[in-house]
């Protein structure tokens, strides 16, 4: 491995650990993290809809595994050694086991080019200065587990097709060597060097089906990622002429399957117990994927989460994530030559289907047609396609390329820094920093409110409060209640609303409202919480930029810059930071 490479994951894991705060969607905690930490500790925790116990549409195996596992033994390790826990060490824990889960991803490649015997340092050197594997690659999401899940796919299914071209080259060549001899002990010499050969119809069988399963059911969406490589397995180590190729390939697409009903029974029976369904008075079966797969094919449902432009994912998404790489990669399919060569009919011109290259690049064109078909279209869903993005493109960083363009290098490293900085240092940045605060403020509170608007919801389980104990009704317990106002109210309004939420909570002496509000609202909501002397202190956590409020942020720097032009300089970067921060009003209102 290259110096440079070895900087790139210390950089990585030193990030992800300690200097990213950002918090690029709510599913980063409430489809992972929040769930874990609110079972092993017994903690307050928001559960999403998706854990419902009727019809849950998440499944729980891979998380303890994953989350689960490692956060039980931290925990006995904490408590050996009387270490308080605090949202720093939850969140370190699970950066630590994100960070791990990244590597999957690059000692996949790394497989991969050994494998193919290329020079892995370029490719691996492209997929680690990629904002993605830094920021994406290492939250808690899903998506992430799922990108770790297709690059292991890709490295066994690569595997077995060069070990079927192996073998398969070494029986032709052993055929072609005793094709005219007619002896019967050449004939046994034959047979012997062709028995002595690996098998190779179900190399790695065990383990893609194991991996088929578990992809499944983290993400059922991973089938869109898993079809190419799947095609590419079964079909391996045939000519077209070769009359065996449709029983082999049902063969092998049967035995694929029965090795993937192992994982998929497991899954089935952990969720089933976990979500009570096999109880001591009940027994039935749980399928999440199958309860996820009914879900998402009404529009109406998908209409809640937002609809998008069928094209999102290839003219917006794509280059978000990928930025030049997209490019490389459009010029990459030659569009150009494909169609001379259609229509000239020199179809022996068309790339072989059968090689890695097409693989990979198949791997990115295919899954990305097929999330295109549903509305509902974010970045992270793209995740997958880095290895196969990275792998396909790589060529063109090389010295020989490089020469005619030495401006791209430059470029990808640029917008990789920008995509850093914004999504893993700048957006809702806040709300960690935030909680860490909350968690030292209310450690002895009875009673805590926290009321946020125009920032992503509060992944209350890192606030680590005991859940209510019904057998311990009359003694001293912690109460926590959390009101997400979202984005639509203005300023204006704002006040009102915490002021009615206040009165609707009953206390005895003085009551402890916590309001987190985005920078660039403030002035306004100060100063109708002034003119009605309201009581507050407030905490000022920089950096911060959420796009729920990204109206505001337009005319909150255009009164900076026009209209307070009279303000001492030192006052000015003041109310700057302001703007680009999250605010927390600790508010105490008298009661009567």
């Amino acid at each position: 491995m290259s110096l440079e490479y070895g900087c790139l994951v210390a950089f990585r894991i030193f990030s992800t650990v300690f200097v990213q705060n950002g918090y690029v969607h709510p599913d980063e905690f409430f489809q992972t993290t929040e769930i874990i930490t609110g079972d092993v500790f017994g903690v307050v925790h928001d559960r999403p809809w998706e854990f419902n116990k009727d019809a849950p549409v998440r499944s729980i195996g891979l998380l303890y595994g994953i989350f689960g596992m490692p956060l039980y033994i931290a925990k006995w390790i904490f408590k050996l050694y009387k270490i308080p826990w605090n949202p720093f060490l939850l969140m370190f824990v699970f950066r630590l086991v994100t960070c791990a889960v990244s590597l999957v991803t690059d000692y996949s490649l790394y497989k991969i080019c050994k494998i193919l015997k290329l020079k892995y340092n370029r490719y691996l050197l492209l997929l680690s200065s990629s904002y993605v594997i830094i920021v994406f690659g290492t939250k808690t999401f899903t998506n992430s587990l799922e990108l770790a899940l297709v690059s292991l796919l890709l490295w066994k299914v690569i595997d077995s097709m060069t070990l079927s071209d192996k073998v398969i080259a070494a029986e032709n060549e052993i055929r072609n060597m005793y094709a005219y001899r007619t002896s019967i002990t050449d004939k046994v010499v034959m047979s012997r060097k062709l028995r002595l050969l690996p098998s190779h119809h179900f190399s790695h069988c065990l383990e893609i089906g194991t991996i088929l399963a578990v992809g499944t059911f983290n993400r059922p969406t991973f089938l869109l990622f898993a079809v190419t490589p799947i095609f590419y397995w079964v079909s391996r180590g045939f000519s077209k002429n070769d009359d065996r190729f449709v029983k082999i390939f049902n063969i092998r697409f049967i035995v694929l399957f029965l090795c993937t009903l192992p994982g998929v029974f497991a899954l089935i029976l952990i969720d089933s117990f976990y979500f009570e369904h096999i109880t001591e008075n009940k027994a039935s079966l749980v399928v999440t994927p199958l309860n996820f797969i009914k879900y998402n094919i009404k529009p109406s449902n998908l209409a809640e989460h937002g609809i998008h432009f069928r094209m999102t994912h290839a003219i917006i998404n794509t280059p978000l994530l990928f930025n030049v790489l997209t490019i490389l990669f459009v010029g990459r399919l030659q569009f150009n030559s494909l169609i001379k060569i259609i229509l000239n009919h020199h179809y022996h011109l068309l790339p072989n289907i059968h090689e890695v290259n097409t693989l990979m690049m198949a791997n990115v064109i295919i899954p990305l047609f097929l999330l295109s078909i549903f509305p509902h279209q974010e970045p992270r869903f793209l995740l997958p396609l880095l290895l196969p993005i990275v792998f396909s493109t790589s060529k063109y960083f090389s010295s020989h390329y490089m020469k005619d363009s030495k401006c791209l290098l430059p470029i990808w490293c640029f917008s990789n820094i920008i995509g850093f900085i914004f999504y893993g240092y700048l957006h809702q940045a806040g709300v960690t920093p935030m909680i860490s605060h909350l968690f030292q403020d209310i450690k002895y509170a009875s009673n805590t409110y926290i009321i946020h608007s125009h920032t992503y919801s509060i992944p209350v389980g890192l606030l680590m409060v005991p859940q209510l104990n019904e057998s311990l009704l009359y003694t001293n317990q912690r109460h926590i209640k959390v009101y997400d106002l979202g984005s639509s109210l203005d300023p204006d309004a704002l006040y009102d609303t915490v002021m009615n939420i206040s009165k609707h909570i009953t206390c005895k002496e003085e009551l402890v409202v916590y309001f987190a509000l985005s920078g660039p609202l403030i002035k306004q909501f100060e100063s109708v919480g002034n003119v009605s002397s309201l009581k507050y202190t407030k905490n000022v956590f920089f950096p911060h930029l959420s796009m729920e409020s990204l109206s505001f942020y337009f005319t909150s720097m255009i009164d900076l810059l026009y209209h307070d032009n009279n303000m001492p300089y030192y006052i000015s970067l003041t109310e700057l930071r302001d703007i680009f921060s999250l605010v927390l009003y600790k508010i105490t209102i008298k009661t009567e």
